[in-house]
């Protein structure tokens, strides 16, 4: 996507929620459906790894005590 800042070889999604409208606004190359919904499934890992290693980090993993 030209023009909007990005270096070349580089594609921008940009989404936007307003928090007292509730309003979304995206803003990128939305006429490639397999584009950005490859993005937003990267974006949602993404997301999910973060909020594991966090979690992680607050975890206490008990030692197990394997009984035969």
């Amino acid at each position: 996507m030209e023009g909007n800042g990005s270096t070349p070889g580089q594609v921008q999604l940009v989404i936007t929620f307003d928090q007292i409208t509730g309003r979304v606004e995206v803003n990128g190359p939305v006429q490639n459906l397999i584009l950005c919904y490859g993005m937003l499934e990267a974006a949602k890992d993404s997301i999910r790894s973060w909020v594991a290693r966090q979690a992680g980090e607050q975890r206490i993993i008990p030692a197990a005590r394997i009984v035969s």
